[in-house]
């Protein structure tokens, strides 16, 4: 899997180059021109962690997957007039669909606010399904707390998706059959 040089290092310097980028999309930058920038890293030839809930701490390198959605949206909310970012936020929403990183970014538990408005709901979904296998093949490296585990194992936001589509929660919380997270959607509410 292929993610942004841009959300690898310490967290310290992660957290420095994603000031950088918050400020430029709040300017109206493409969200994948500014994160593709610096190139991008193959996880199977970069080691670290894909940290997508909390925040590992130290001088280990590690992929923060939960950047740039996080601190952008922090900064949007606090903004003195934060109604007036309503389009930034669908377009890089909208952008983040499109790259199997930008998908796995919003599946952060630590970018649910992203998910409010439920009509973003199943384009997320639908999103997530395409790049599942792509997801899922970097194995035991996603990092929410103490150690790596599979994504479907971590507390993620396709969960809180499917939950909210009406996906049981004993469901939710067995282990995934083999066909992978589209087997759940018979479980889904219909679309009115």
């Amino acid at each position: 899997m292929q993610l942004p040089a841009i959300q690898y290092g310490d967290w310290k310097t992660v957290k420095k180059r994603m000031a950088r980028v918050v400020t430029l999309l709040k300017r109206g930058a493409d969200l994948v021109e500014v994160m593709t920038a610096d190139g991008m890293l193959d996880t199977t030839t970069t080691q670290g962690m894909l940290v997508i809930a909390g925040i590992q701490v130290g001088p280990v390198p590690n992929f923060h997957c939960f950047a740039p959605w996080k601190p952008a949206f922090d900064s949007f909310a606090a903004a003195e007039n934060s109604d007036a970012f309503a389009t930034l936020e669908d377009a890089i929403f909208d952008a983040s669909l499109r790259s199997s990183w930008g998908v796995l970014g919003l599946l952060s538990t630590e970018n649910q606010f992203w998910l409010l408005p439920a009509s973003r709901h199943r384009p997320l979904l639908h999103a997530a399904l395409e790049v599942w296998s792509e997801l899922d093949t970097v194995g035991a490296r996603y990092y929410a707390a103490v150690q790596g585990e599979r994504l479907w194992s971590v507390p993620n936001n396709l969960h809180y998706v499917m939950a909210n589509l009406g996906v049981p929660t004993n469901v939710l919380r067995a282990p995934l059959p083999p066909e992978g997270p589209r087997a759940l959607l018979k479980y889904m509410r219909p679309v009115n």
